[in-house]
């Protein structure tokens, strides 16, 4: 029988098995000369067995019986019956050797430490010696056995796993390594006389070992065992399809053609029926762990499940990895999740399932938009009613919560159970950022207040040294959380300002994420002046901003007092571009934004025109409001826009509006009133709005007392706190010289940059238009460079009152 070893090119292959032998011989495996059990196989063309041994199951020395190792109750008694015949045992009986080892580590009887040590070292070089004699399934029987031992002993501490681990794995897994690739080249040389069986069970073995041989040419053993069961996939049962397709997945070795093949293979069967649970949950779990898309699998698999009388031969860990399998490969099937839904919530106890099960099907569920409030409420009572939630790892704590909050499921003693409990916590030290954000995020989209959760997390945040590890989803995430909820941590808010802030290069960030960080910093009050100026530079070059991202930054620098005059002309234009995909919300934060902070682009404002109008109905109160008070402050008249349509929508909300919004409509009258344009709000809606704007608070400050002061000593008689015909209140009124002026004492609020905001520009406007009272400005910066001196402060007043000429 023609045989093709991995060292095959195209197929074929230099015929000499002795290269092989020599390669070995030499200790020319992948770990170097120093390999120990290199030199272990034999030399010349003793790879090559005779056809009478073959015949004979491969006993050598003329043995035509192997000892019966099944009788072993314990490995001692296992290894000393292994280790008395190896004068005589065969190929056969090595493999059942292994295959038993494992199924005895942990029933040890007591040999001493060197004797079992000395006898497993001589069995192992026999196994070595003879491997290349060994038929295919032989070889998988071994493989397999050996990949078993070494998954069992890794990180063991008893002195059995000890031994096992010096003797198949080594200190950096050299040996293991070592020994595997021996496998893969043995397996190589006959890997076209090998079953479907053997083949999987070779495949399985590397992939429970976690280790992908490498071959000459640049290939892998998963390669060349993968074009060898593709050609005798119909001898594979249910059994070997699963347990070969795990393997590809759990070594992340990407091989298309063959997922496709087997997927095709199983679409292609009349029934699935002999597919057992297990075997239905891996097959499905490989294909979406390795990304492989085989939609016509899913639906074939999914349709199977659903058409099930009863999934009570369903383990819990299958269930969890079917449903979480369908939502990570993007796979729909409603039947499917509804069946394994009703499947959960019909189950009396919940007591089998492990945290990883829980959080992958709500996570599935919420991911899919699969709703299913009956299972998410099952599970909400079950993990609540837990004394202990010890066994939740942080993962599966994000998960569950993120998954709530994501289904808009409501289950707040859920969220109370989970916060009690990571508060609870002495460390978070194995809380990854990506856990912290979704948990945070979560509580905050689900409304859910739990305070001291965010203090500790928060806390936790501060304390850590390195942020490099958030990437920039999540930094955005903790930021819009504790804005959203409310929960003040100046701390946390400074750690991040300062980290974002420091960041070389931002391209890794979103729009979607500057916009959150600049919207949570503004509603939360947060000034950071270093961190708006870094973003303002980056944003001013992005191209990629949509309506909501542009009206969200701009609406935050408006927001935070932060002018960045660069930032607001370049958005002006790309928003006027894209004036048509604004909501009406996000039209009236970005037109709030430019009139608060004083810029006043007629093409903007004209251009949004047509916008306005067309979502009119559509406005909230504040919306309404906000928009009108803009069109005021910016004083562009647009009689396509204030018009009946629009008098009929504020009547409409003359109840909803807030005192605010009230004052923001009476100055939005008093504009109408200056432009003499005969538009009028109804008389019971006016006469509310110019009310609420008269009663609106006020509190004199040091400054005011100190500038009035100074207005008595100079001769004048300053009436203070005058209520004007037009409703607005000024700090002080004199008369200079038969007219009166408006003294306004203007704090740090009344401007940007030292650019008076555009309520202060509208006041001084208006008042100065409808209540004919010239307004005097007196900014707190000017003031306060006169410190304590009098005189100066004196000279200073009479200059701007009696310098101007108010004819």
């Amino acid at each position: 029988m023609t045989r093709r070893p991995l060292g095959a090119v195209n197929g074929r292959f230099d015929s000499s098995k002795q290269q092989l032998c020599v390669y070995f011989a030499r200790g020319h495996c992948r770990h170097g000369s120093s390999c120990r059990y290199s030199h272990k196989l034999p030399a010349g063309d003793s790879f090559a067995r005779s056809s009478s041994s073959s015949s004979q199951g491969g006993a050598r020395h003329g043995s035509t019986r192997d000892p019966d190792m099944r009788q072993c109750n314990t490995i001692d008694d296992l290894v000393q019956l292994a280790y008395d015949h190896l004068d005589i045992i065969s190929p056969r009986g090595i493999a059942a050797f292994w295959s038993l080892l494992v199924k005895h580590l942990h029933n040890q009887r007591g040999n001493s430490r060197f004797q079992l040590s000395k006898q497993l070292d001589e069995i192992f070089d026999s196994t070595m010696e003879s491997i290349g004699q060994f038929s295919g399934r032989d070889l998988a029987t071994t493989a397999l056995g050996l990949a078993k031992v070494m998954k069992q002993s890794h990180g063991q501490r008893a002195d059995l796993h000890r031994i096992l681990h010096n003797l198949l794995i080594g200190v950096n897994s050299e040996r293991k390594q070592c020994i595997l690739d021996i496998v893969a080249k043995s397996s190589g040389l006959i890997c076209s006389e090998i079953d479907a069986r053997s083949l999987s069970n070779l495949i399985y073995s590397f992939g429970l070992a976690e280790y992908i041989p490498k071959i000459e040419d640049g290939r892998t053993i998963f390669d060349v065992l993968a074009l060898e069961a593709m050609s005798k996939l119909k001898h594979f049962n249910s059994q070997n399809l699963s347990n070969m397709l795990w393997s590809y997945a759990k070594i992340k070795s990407s091989n298309s053609v063959l997922f496709k093949a087997v997927g095709d293979s199983i679409v292609g069967m009349n029934d699935v029926g002999e597919f057992k649970p297990q075997e239905l949950s891996i097959i499905i779990w490989a294909y979406a762990t390795a990304g492989e898309s085989h939609p016509k699998l899913f639906s074939k698999l999914g349709d199977h499940i659903a058409s099930l009388d009863d999934l009570g031969e369903f383990k819990p860990q299958e269930l969890s990895n079917i449903i979480w399998a369908y939502a990570t490969a993007g796979e729909a099937h409603p039947k499917l999740f509804s069946k394994l839904g009703d499947h959960v919530v019909s189950i009396n106890e919940l007591n089998a399932f492990k945290p990883q099960d829980f959080s992958n099907i709500v996570w599935a569920y919420a991911t899919t938009f699969q709703a299913h409030p009956q299972l998410f409420s099952k599970v909400s009572d079950h993990i609540v009613a837990m004394r202990d939630l010890s066994a939740f790892k942080p993962q599966h704590l994000s998960n569950i919560v993120w998954s709530y909050a994501t289904a808009g499921e409501s289950h707040p003693k859920i969220y109370k159970k989970f916060g009690d409990h990571v508060v609870a916590l002495r460390d978070l030290g194995q809380f990854k950022p990506q856990a912290l954000s979704n948990i945070v995020w979560s509580y905050a989209t689900a409304g859910e207040s739990h305070p001291r959760l965010f203090s500790k997390l928060g806390d936790h945040i501060v304390t850590m040294h390195d942020l490099n590890r958030f990437d920039p989803q999540a930094l955005s995430n903790i930021i819009w959380a504790f804005a959203t909820t409310g929960q003040a941590h100046p701390n946390l808010y400074k750690k991040l300002a300062d980290h974002i802030a420091s960041l070389d290069d931002l391209s890794a960030f979103l729009p979607q994420h500057f916009s959150n960080i600049l919207w949570s910093y503004a509603t939360a009050g947060e000034s950071h002046p270093q961190l708006f100026s870094k973003l303002a530079h980056h944003i001013v070059t992005m191209h990629d901003l949509n309506a909501q991202a542009l009206s969200n930054i701009i609406w935050a620098f408006a927001t935070s007092g932060e002018l960045h005059p660069l930032l607001f002309q370049k958005l002006a234009v790309v928003a006027i571009a894209k004036s048509n995909d604004f909501t009406s919300q996000n039209i009236a934060n970005l037109l709030w934004a430019y009139a608060t902070v004083g810029i006043f682009d007629p093409l903007l404002f004209t251009s949004f025109a047509p916008a306005v109008q067309s979502v009119l109905g559509k406005c909230s109160s504040q919306a309404l409001a906000n928009i009108a008070w803009s069109y005021a402050v910016a004083n562009i008249n647009d009689h396509l826009l204030f018009n009946k349509d629009f008098i009929d929508v504020c009547q409409a909300k003359a109840n909803d509006f807030r005192s605010d919004e009230y004052s923001q409509l009476h100055q939005w009258q008093l504009w109408q009133d200056e432009l003499k344009s005969g538009i009028n709000l109804p008389p019971t809606l006016s006469e509310k709005c110019r009310h609420t704007f008269e009663l609106q608070s006020f509190q004199s400050s040091n400054l005011q007392n100190d500038v009035i002061s100074e207005l008595s000593s100079i001769g004048l008689c300053p009436e203070e706190e005058v209520l004007t015909p037009s409703g607005y209140r000024l700090d002080a009124l004199v008369e200079v010289n038969g007219t009166k002026v408006g003294i306004e004492v203007d704090g740090p609020y009344h401007f940007m940059n030292q650019e008076p905001t555009g309520s202060t520009i509208l006041k001084r406007r208006q008042v100065s238009t409808l209540d004919s009272i010239q307004i005097v400005s007196v900014p707190y910066w000017e003031w306060n460079q006169l410190e304590k001196d009098r005189a100066k402060k004196q000279d200073y007043m009479r200059s701007i009152l009696y310098g101007q000429n108010w004819s």
